[in-house]
Order: C-alpha cells, then sequence, then structure tokens
C-alpha cells in the first residue's frame, strides 16, 4: 500500500473486553498497513470491530478492555513507537494525540462542549499542541474553519455547537482534528448521521484535506457506497478479524469473500435500479463472547464447506495484491 516506508503497521492485535460475563475478543487479530498519505477504508456491519481497533490505534482503550497482544507501530520521523506499549495516561501518547494522529466520530456532540464556544475549543486544541501564542492561534482557528468550509468563519467562531447544524458541527470537529497537522485522521463513521447531499460535502472535504495537508486517513463506515468515493485501500471486517484486503478498485470489481459479495449486493446501484432486489445477508454478527469453532461467517454463508465450520481460515492472498480469509480462494486441508 503505497512506495516507502508506511505510517502505520498494525500486527496480530487483539483486544478483549473482561467483563463479568466473560471475555468478549472484539478484535481478534488484525493486521493491516497505513501508508503516508493515503486512505484506508475499513468496512463492516456494528459489532465487528472497526471502532475498537479504532480506539486501539490512539491508544484509548479503557478498562474492562485491554489490548491481550499485537503491535501498533507508529512511524515517526526519527524512531518507531509501539503505541500499544505506552502508557495510554502518559506524556507520550498524549502528545502523539492530536499532533501526529487525530480522531472524528460519529456525533460531534459527544465530542464538542456544550458550555465553549467553537472557535475557543479549537484553540484549546492548538495551543495544546501547536507551539503558538493565543492570538496566533485564534488566527489559525478561523483559517482551519474557512478551510473547512464554514461560511462566516470569524462570525462562527463565537457559535457555540448547538447554533450549528449537524453537517457544520462535523466540520468543526474537523477543524479541530486538522489543527495541528496530524499525520493521520481517523474518521469514525464521520456521515452516518448526516443526510446524503452533507454527507457528499464531508467526503469531498476530507479528500481535499488529505490533498492539501498530505495527511492518511483511516475512514471507518459500514457503507460500501461511502468507500468508493473515499478510499485508495481497503479492508473489511467481520466478527473481529479481517476478512478481505485489497486496493479499493480490486475489492468493487473482483469482491473475493462471501461476506464482502454480500455487502456488495445490499448497495443500492441507480444502474441496475429495478432490475434486481436488494439482497440482504441473512443471519447476524455473532457475539463477541461466543468462542465460534471454524470460520465465523460459515453460518450465514451459502458457500460453507465442511471445512469452513471446522477450521479458521487465514488470511492469504488469493490474487496479486489482494486477500481473503476464505476456503473457497485456498487449496482446502
Amino acid at each position: 500500500m503505497g512506495d516507502g516506508a508506511p505510517l502505520i503497521e498494525v500486527k496480530g492485535l487483539k483486544v478483549h473486553f473482561h467483563t463479568e460475563d466473560g471475555v468478549a475478543r472484539a478484535v481478534d487479530g488484525v493486521d493491516f498497513t497505513i501508508a503516508p498519505e493515503r486512505t484506508l477504508g475499513v468496512v463492516g456491519e456494528s459489532g465487528c470491530g472497526k471502532s475498537v481497533t479504532a480506539r486501539a490505534v490512539m491508544g484509548l482503550i479503557e478498562p474492562p478492555g485491554r489490548i491481550e497482544q499485537g503491535e501498533i507501530l507508529l512511524h515517526l520521523r526519527d524512531k518507531v513507537v509501539d503505541i500499544c506499549r505506552l502508557d495510554p495516561r502518559g506524556r507520550e501518547i498524549r502528545d502523539i494525540r492530536g499532533s501526529e494522529i487525530a480522531m472524528i466520530f460519529q456525533e460531534p456532540m459527544t465530542s464538542l462542549n456544550p458550555v465553549f464556544r467553537i472557535g475557543d475549543q479549537i484553540v484549546e486544541a492548538i495551543l495544546l499542541h501547536g507551539g503558538m501564542g493565543r492570538s496566533q492561534a485564534h488566527e489559525r482557528a478561523i483559517e482551519l474553519l474557512d478551510a473547512v468550509g464554514i461560511p462566516m468563519p470569524r462570525q462562527r467562531f463565537e457559535s457555540f455547537p448547538h447554533q450549528l447544524s449537524g453537517g457544520m458541527r462535523q466540520r468543526a470537529m474537523i477543524a479541530m482534528a486538522m489543527s495541528c497537522n496530524p499525520r493521520l485522521l481517523i474518521a469514525d463513521e464521520p456521515t452516518t448521521a448526516l443526510d446524503v447531499t452533507i454527507q457528499a460535502q464531508v467526503i469531498d472535504l476530507m479528500n481535499a484535506l488529505r490533498r492539501d495537508f498530505n495527511t492518511a486517513i483511516m475512514f471507518i463506515t459500514h457503507d460500501l457506497g461511502v468507500i468508493a468515493g473515499m478510499a485508495d485501500d481497503v479492508v473489511v471486517m467481520y466478527s473481529g478479524k479481517i476478512v478481505e484486503s485489497a486496493p479499493v478498485r480490486e475489492i468493487f470489481h473482483n469482491p473475493k469473500h462471501p461476506y464482502t459479495q454480500g455487502l456488495m449486493n445490499s448497495i443500492p446501484s441507480l444502474a441496475v435500479w429495478g432490475a434486481r432486489r436488494l439482497k440482504a445477508i441473512d443471519g447476524v454478527v455473532p457475539s463477541p463472547f461466543a468462542h465460534q469453532q471454524g470460520c465465523r461467517f460459515a453460518p450465514r454463508c451459502s458457500h460453507a464447506m465442511e471445512v469452513c465450520r471446522a477450521r479458521s481460515p487465514e488470511l492469504l492472498e488469493a490474487a496479486p495484491g489482494h486477500s481473503a480469509a476464505c476456503f473457497l480462494h485456498q487449496a482446502a486441508p
């Protein structure tokens, strides 16, 4: 995925939650790479481990969750840091958040403080990481509000979150996340709560920011249609594991895993409107508490074989640059 050194390498990541009901294996051994200045789309239904993976990259896993094993290697300019080994409340990870990695969430009202003005919240983020004086930070905040397409940025600087529309609040969150020019922006379902017109505008904005600020993006969504206009590379997650990984065009033109094919069949298309019925994937994502033998998608898969119920397939190359965790594309044992 891209030339030269990667920005982020995730290797064998497992994140489990230890509760009174047992151990929930939210992320159960994932590997992926994010290259500089590229967008990685992370796709899957709710409960597949996408958001937990993103929070692990940010060093935001809190009890009862913990990283059981694996590495999250962040390639800084002068060294490589394993985020899994850092104190989640320590100075080093706090310096990384914001200056190297920033995150925007699905619902900005849960992240923006309702009692402070939008501009002041961006200024505080700049002061925390940017090394500027307050007057410089004030002007920088206005520049960022303008850059993300908020009209009349000097006036909007004075607004409180409840005075902005959902789309404007999401733009303000993006401005705050970009305030220190992070090398990686994690976007966790940032367009789900928006109507399709505003959704398209936010996607265009993030593509422009990546181009203008040379920022890599990890874009998390359940919507493959959004990924089509956003990502360079795609990983498909199911039940805490990656089941397919490929460049975006390859995923759309030649999906290998039955789960990915099922997600494709559930996307409305104007080109075939009325020509076929949308087909939902039968069943539901298994509980992370369930310790199922074999392929976790087998109970929902119309192609499941005996081996699928006995053994868990590895994520192996099914075509050049295209990997799938499916026995249909591997030599059966």
